[in-house]
């Protein structure tokens, strides 16, 4: 705890100082809209799931404080399970339809046995097709660009640096309503907070064949979301999300370091991903 209160420490210059203890003091007092991370016990009954995925996926049951729910459970490792927990905590937060995480609790004597510490990462589940079932590839852009939240998710995946938005990762209603699953692939070790990700496939699918006056256009409504990025609670964000169960403080205080530096650099990797014609220069300016 005392590296992530340093961490705090770390962004705010002297002058600044005294009002962020303000800001530590209004946290005491101030409910501050965030879940935290709840924990649950997969019962016996888990069935695999046989779909196109890279980790084995079970649905089950799941015994939360809350009652009984249904979740799908991967197994893969303490940092994965961490990053997944993490980015739906995050996304939930600011507004964005990511079903609730589970830390799942698994019985080393079942089937799915083997997860790291006996430790799972759950999803809700939402009822809710993927793409890969109710879409042709054909239509992601169209569908995809007139949901109302999709420039949200475009520049939460920029944050993240979510390259792995495959269509079997959104889950669709086939109407209005989206979910958005699978998180583990981000906030890679090796990615900087000035660095844009490998890709970005809700941007690159649904903006960049654009005009420039429309890109412009989603660029201004990108910018405008930034602002809340930067009121995130971070120093609540490790007890929010029960860090130490899953990785050592200094792994998670260089996690979430990496997600606050990186707000500073979000409009100028957005107007990258985009494509827009000056991103260039003003990314360099932001390099020196």
């Amino acid at each position: 705890m005392k590296k992530l209160y340093a961490l705090c420490f770390t962004y705010y210059p002297y002058s600044q100082k005294s009002a962020h203890i303000q800001f530590l003091y209004n946290l005491r007092v101030k409910k501050i809209s965030m879940d935290t991370l709840q924990f649950g016990l997969m019962l016996p009954g888990a069935k695999s799931i046989n779909e196109e995925s890279t980790n084995q996926v079970w649905k089950a049951h799941v015994q939360t404080h809350e009652g009984i729910i249904s979740v799908y459970v991967k197994r893969i490792n303490l940092r994965k399970i961490y990053i997944e927990c993490l980015c739906a905590i995050l996304g939930r937060y600011l507004g964005l339809p990511i079903p609730k995480p589970i830390l799942v609790k698994i019985d080393p004597d079942s089937k799915i046995g083997g997860c790291s510490d006996g430790l799972a990462f759950g999803s809700e589940d939402t009822e809710y097709p993927s793409f890969n079932r109710s879409i042709q590839p054909k239509d992601v852009p169209d569908i995809l660009g007139k949901y109302s939240k999709s420039v949200d998710i475009g520049l939460f995946d920029e944050w993240i640096g979510n390259w792995d938005r495959n269509m079997g990762n959104i889950l669709f209603d086939g109407g209005k309503e989206f979910f958005f699953i699978d998180h583990e692939n981000a906030i890679a070790r090796e990615l900087r907070p000035d660095e844009p990700a490998e890709s970005n496939q809700v941007v690159s699918s649904c903006f960049c064949g654009k005009s420039e006056f429309e890109k412009h256009r989603v660029k201004d409504t990108g910018l405008k979301i930034i602002p809340r990025y930067k009121e995130v609670p971070y120093l609540l964000l490790a007890e929010k999300t029960h860090a130490s169960y899953c990785l050592s403080e200094t792994e998670v205080v260089e996690i979430i370091t990496f997600l606050k530096d990186r707000v500073d650099f979000l409009g100028t990797l957005f107007k990258m991903r985009l494509g827009l014609k000056q991103s260039e220069l003003i990314y360099n300016e932001h390099a020196r």
